[in-house]
C-alpha cells in the first residue's frame, strides 16, 4: 500500500480549513446583515415617526420585531453555520473539487488518493503504475491554487452590505452615543423611554371639584393622578384635565395642545386644551375643562399631542358613583310620652323610611340610617337645626361600609341633614343628599274656666258653679282652681291671698270637669280670710302636661274678676239688668206689632194669565197684541216674586223675634240663678220673675210665635192660590194679635215689678238714712262727753 505525498496531504487539509472558515464568515455576515438591517429598519420605524410628528413604535411592535430578527438569526446560526460546519469533508470530494478548477492534473490527484487510501482492498491496479501517478500528482501541486476552489462573490456582497451598515452604526455610536444606546435599549425591549422631542409634555392628572356637604364651605378642588396611565372618575362629574409643558432652552412649548378621545362605545373626537396664565417654574400649563370630560357620561382613552410630543392611552373610566338607595328614621321618644314604659328599654317607639316633611317630637332620640349602594371609605356631612351646625354629632359606618348612622340624641329644632357618601376609592357622589325633618314641639295645654251663673259681683257668702275644660296635645298631668283675694278691709288691708288652690277636678275623657267653689265653706274652714264688702277675688284655672325637658308647660285660663257686695247692692245690679231687659222686650213688642202690619198689608190676590183672560183668536196674529200677552204674564210672575220676598221678610223677622226672646229667657234665668249662687234670701223676687216673666215667655216662644213661624212659611208655599192664602193670612195675623197681646201681659207685669223695685229703693233708701243718722248720732255722743271731761 503506497502513501500519499506529504505535499498531496497538505493541499487536502488546507482545503479543508479554507472551507471551514469560508462558512464561517459567510455566516458572520449573514447574521451581521441581518442583525445591522433590523437595527437600522426599527430604528427608522421607530424614531421617524416622531420627526413627522408621530409615536414611537409601539411594545408590542418592537417585540415582534425582535422575535422576527431572533428566529433568523437562529436559523442562519443553525443552517448556514452549524449544518454545513457539521458536514463531512472527504479528501475524494475535495480532490475532485481541486481537479474542477486544475483540469491539467487530469485526474490523477483523486486516483491517487482514493487508490492510497488505507484499508483499501480488492482493487487490481499496477504499484509501479499507482506510484508513477503519485508521483506525477505531486509533481503537479505546486501549481494548484487553493483559492480557486472558492467563490468570493457572496461575500464580498454581503460584506458590500454589511461595511456602511457597521460604518454608520458606528458613527452613530461616536457622534451620539446616548442616541445609540436608547435606539439598542428601545429595540432589545431593555427600556421604553421615550425619543426626545422638541416639546416636552408632562400628564398632571384630572382635577376633579371637591362635592361637600357644607355648601358655605370652599373647598379647594383635589387632583387626581394617572396610575399606570388610569385612573377613575365618577360619571356625570365636570373634571378638568391638566398637563403642562417645559419651557427652558431645550424644549419649546407648543402653541396648541389637542385632546384626542375615543370613548368605549366608538365615539370620536377631538378638543384643544387652553393654556393657562403665564409660564411658572419651568413650565407652561394647560387645561381642558370642557367636554369629553365635563358631565363625564362614559369611559375612554384620551391622548394629548403637542408639537411632536404625545401623552398617548390615558384611560378614564367612568363609574357609577356611591349613591344613598334607602334612608331610615328611627325614632325613641322622650321619657314622658313613653306611657309607663321603662326608661332603660332600647326598643324604638317608631320606625319608617324617609318621607319628605317628616315631623319629630321634640327631646326624642333620632337615629338616621343611610344605606349606601357600594362600601362606603368617609362620609362627608353637615347638620343644621335652624341654622346652627351640630358639631356633636358623629356618624358611623356599619355593616361592612353599607350603613352610615347617625345619631340625634335630643332632636329639638327643625333639622335639615346633607349627606355625601365616598367610597373606598374616594370617589364621591356629584351632589349632597338633603333630608329634612321638622319637630313637633309639645305644646302648652288650653284650658278654660266658665262661670255658670255668677256675673261680675258676688256676696262673701256665694257659691260659684263652674265648668274647667283643659287639653292637651300628649295629656293633662294636673289641673287645679286658683282663688285671689285683694282689698281686703281693717287689718288685712295689705294682705293678698295669691293662687290659693281651692279645687282639683277630675277632668273626664273629654277633659271635661263640672264643680264649683263655696266661699262660705272656704271661709268656715279658715282656707280664706273673712270676705268683706269692698274687696274682690280672682278666679282662675291652671293646667300642667307632663312636658319635662326644660321649664313645665302650664297654662292659665281667664281671671274672672269679681266685687265682693253686699246682698242689697247685687239685688240693685239685677235689678238694673231687669231694666235692661224690658227695654229689650218693648222693642222686640214694637218689631212685632211691625210684623203683624206686614203680614196684614199683604195683597195674596194675584193675577194668573190664563185661556179666559186671553185674547180673542182674530187678534192673535197680530203683533201687538202678542206683546200685550207677554207683558201681561210678565206682571203677574213679577207681582208673585215680589210678594214671596215680601213673605220671607216676614218670615225672617218672626225668626229674629223668636231668637230675641230666647235671648231674654236666657238672660232671666241668669239673674235667678244668681239670686240662688249668691244665697240672696229673695224668694218673692224669684217666683215673680220666674212665674211672671220668663215662664209666659217660653210659652209664648214654644206656642204662638212658632206658630206664627210655620203659618208665614204655609204663606210663602200658597202664593198663587188665593183663596188659601187668604186664609193662612188671616190666620197668621190672628196669631200676631195674639203673641203682642200675651207679650204686652208680660211687659204690664215687668211694670209692676219695676214699680216694686221703686218701693224696695224708697225702702232701701230709708233704711240708709236711718243708718247715717244713728251714725251721726253716735258721733256726736261721744263728742259730747270728750268736751265734757275736757271741760
Amino acid at each position: 500500500m503506497l502513501s500519499l505525498d506529504s505535499k498531496l496531504t497538505s493541499l487536502i487539509e488546507s482545503l479543508r480549513s479554507r472551507i471551514r472558515r469560508y462558512v464561517i464568515w459567510d455566516s458572520v455576515l449573514a447574521l451581521a446583515l441581518v442583525l445591522l438591517t433590523a437595527f437600522w429598519i426599527g430604528l427608522a420605524v421607530d424614531f421617524l415617526p416622531v420627526k413627522l410628528g408621530g409615536t414611537e413604535m409601539p411594545r408590542s411592535a418592537r417585540v415582534v420585531m425582535l422575535s422576527v430578527v431572533a428566529i433568523v438569526m437562529l436559523v442562519i446560526v443553525a443552517r448556514l453555520l452549524i449544518g454545513r460546519l457539521r458536514r463531512p469533508l472527504p479528501d475524494d470530494s475535495l480532490a475532485l473539487l481541486v481537479e474542477r478548477q486544475h483540469p491539467s492534473l487530469g485526474g490523477r490527484l483523486v486516483t491517487a488518493i482514493q487508490l492510497g487510501r488505507a484499508g483499501r482492498e480488492g482493487d487490481s491496479h499496477d504499484p509501479v503504475l499507482l506510484q508513477h501517478v503519485l508521483d506525477e500528482a505531486a509533481a503537479n501541486v505546486d501549481d494548484v491554487d487553493p483559492a480557486r476552489v472558492f467563490r468570493r462573490k457572496p461575500l464580498v456582497q454581503k460584506a458590500a452590505v454589511v461595511a456602511p451598515l457597521l460604518i454608520a452604526a458606528l458613527g452613530l455610536l461616536i457622534a451620539s452615543p446616548q442616541t445609540f444606546a436608547r435606539a439598542a435599549s428601545r429595540l432589545t425591549l431593555l427600556s421604553d423611554d421615550p425619543w426626545p422631542r422638541r416639546a416636552q409634555l408632562e400628564m398632571i392628572g384630572v382635577e376633579l371639584p371637591r362635592i361637600t356637604a357644607d355648601e358655605n364651605e370652599n373647598a379647594p378642588p383635589m387632583l387626581i393622578p394617572f396610575q399606570d396611565r388610569q385612573m377613575r372618575l365618577p360619571r356625570g362629574s365636570d373634571a378638568t384635565l391638566r398637563i403642562k409643558a417645559k419651557a427652558d432652552e431645550d424644549a419649546v412649548v407648543p402653541s396648541v395642545c389637542t385632546a384626542y378621545y375615543r370613548t368605549d362605545q366608538g365615539n370620536r373626537g377631538q378638543a384643544n386644551l387652553r393654556r393657562v396664565g403665564r409660564e411658572m417654574d419651568g413650565y407652561q400649563a394647560f387645561v381642558l375643562d370642557g367636554p369629553p370630560l365635563a358631565g363625564l357620561s362614559e369611559s375612554m382613552t384620551i391622548s394629548v399631542h403637542g408639537l411632536d410630543d404625545r401623552l398617548e392611552d390615558f384611560r378614564i373610566e367612568a363609574v357609577e358613583p356611591p349613591a344613598i338607595t334607602r334612608f331610615d328614621v328611627k325614632v325613641r321618644y322622650p321619657d314622658y310620652l313613653r306611657d309607663g314604659l321603662p326608661t332603660e328599654s332600647s326598643v324604638d317607639d317608631l320606625s319608617m323610611d324617609y318621607q319628605s316633611g317628616v315631623r319629630i317630637r321634640e327631646g326624642s332620640r333620632v337615629t338616621l340610617s343611610a344605606r349606601s349602594s357600594v362600601a362606603l371609605g368617609e362620609v362627608d356631612f353637615a347638620i343644621e337645626a335652624s341654622g346652627n351646625s351640630l358639631a356633636d354629632v358623629t356618624p358611623q359606618l356599619v355593616d361592612d361600609g353599607m350603613i352610615a348612622e347617625f345619631r340625634l340624641n335630643d332632636f329639638g329644632a327643625a333639622t335639615t341633614l346633607k349627606v355625601v357618601p365616598i367610597d373606598r376609592d374616594g370617589i364621591s357622589a356629584q351632589a349632597p343628599y338633603r333630608y329634612f325633618f321638622s319637630v313637633i314641639r309639645d305644646q302648652p295645654p288650653e284650658v278654660k274656666l266658665r262661670l255658670q251663673g255668677i256675673g261680675s259681683a258676688v256676696t262673701p257668702i256665694a257659691n260659684l258653679p263652674m265648668r274647667v275644660t283643659a287639653t292637651d296635645d300628649y295629656g293633662i298631668v294636673s289641673t287645679g282652681v286658683e282663688l285671689a283675694v285683694s282689698g281686703l278691709p281693717g287689718e288685712n288691708a295689705e294682705a293678698e291671698v295669691t293662687e290659693l288652690s281651692v279645687w282639683s277636678p277630675d277632668l273626664d275623657r273629654d277633659g271635661e270637669a263640672q264643680g264649683g267653689i263655696d266661699l262660705l265653706a272656704l271661709t268656715e274652714q279658715e282656707k280664706l280670710p273673712e270676705l268683706q264688702p269692698g274687696g274682690s277675688i280672682n278666679v282662675f284655672a291652671e293646667a300642667a302636661d307632663g312636658f319635662d325637658l326644660s321649664d313645665p308647660h302650664s297654662a292659665r285660663s281667664e281671671v274672672f274678676r269679681l266685687e265682693i257686695v253686699t246682698a242689697d247692692q247685687l239685688l240693685a245690679l239685677l235689678e238694673r239688668r231687669e231694666l235692661g231687659l224690658r227695654s229689650r222686650l218693648e222693642q222686640t213688642i214694637d218689631e212685632t206689632r211691625s210684623l203683624r202690619e206686614a203680614i196684614s198689608r199683604l195683597d195674596v190676590e194675584v193675577p194668573d194669565f190664563d185661556a179666559e183672560t186671553a185674547p180673542p183668536a182674530d187678534s192673535r196674529d197680530d203683533p201687538t197684541a202678542e206683546a200685550d200677552e207677554t207683558g201681561t204674564q210678565g206682571d203677574a210672575d213679577r207681582q208673585r216674586q215680589i210678594l214671596r220676598l215680601r213673605v220671607q221678610q216676614a218670615g225672617l223677622q218672626a225668626a229674629k223675634t223668636s231668637e230675641e226672646l230666647n235671648g231674654i229667657v236666657a238672660a232671666l234665668a241668669d239673674l235667678l240663678q244668681e239670686m240662688v249662687n249668691n244665697r240672696v234670701d229673695s224668694v218673692d223676687r224669684r217666683e215673680r220673675i220666674g212665674a211672671n216673666v220668663r215662664d209666659p215667655l217660653v210659652r209664648v216662644i214654644d206656642g204662638d210665635l212658632t206658630k206664627l213661624r210655620d203659618q208665614i212659611r204655609s204663606l210663602e208655599e200658597e202664593i198663587g192660590s188665593d183663596e188659601q192664602a187668604e186664609l193662612t193670612q188671616k190666620d197668621a195675623v190672628a196669631t200676631a194679635d195674639e203673641v203682642l197681646l200675651q207679650l204686652t201681659a208680660v211687659l204690664e207685669k215687668m211694670l209692676d215689678l219695676e214699680s216694686f223695685n221703686e218701693i224696695l229703693d224708697l225702702v232701701r233708701g230709708l233704711i240708709g238714712d236711718q243708718e247715717e243718722l244713728l251714725e251721726e248720732t253716735k258721733e256726736e255722743q261721744k263728742k259730747r262727753i270728750k268736751d265734757f271731761f275736757e271741760f
